[in-house]
């Protein structure tokens, strides 16, 4: 009798803390600095330049904003600094490219290429 209320004890402390440390998870996401240029064409002031450098640092993730522009071309690159951990999940978001091009798009730009770096 004793060995069957010992028995069901050990089989359900175990089920407790099984799920206690299995249960959890760690965070395995490893933080990334990344860089991207994005070159386009366009015309663009000095006004219009620092309006979309700054919407550019508005954006999630972006810790730097640059863009080199030649008026005479009217070709110009957009430089980009971003800070983003690892997707360990399909729910982890991380830097939104479509979102760059569509803020290009919406300021009379056309892109062209777009380049990436992993920053050590």
């Amino acid at each position: 009798m004793k060995i069957k209320y010992l028995s069901k004890f050990c089989l359900i402390f175990l089920m407790i803390f099984s799920t206690k440390f299995f249960g959890q998870t760690k965070d395995t996401s490893i933080e990334v600095k990344k860089q991207y240029q994005y070159s386009f064409l366009g015309q663009l002031n000095a006004q219009s330049i620092m309006e979309v450098e700054k919407k550019l640092a508005s954006l999630e993730f972006v810790t730097m904003a640059k863009i080199k522009y030649k008026a005479d071309s009217q070709k110009g690159e957009v430089f980009l600094h971003t800070q983003e951990r690892t997707a360990n999940s399909e729910s982890d978001k991380g830097f939104d490219l479509i979102e760059l091009k569509k803020l290009l798009i919406s300021n009379n730009l056309s892109p062209i290429e777009l380049t990436s770096t992993t920053l050590k």
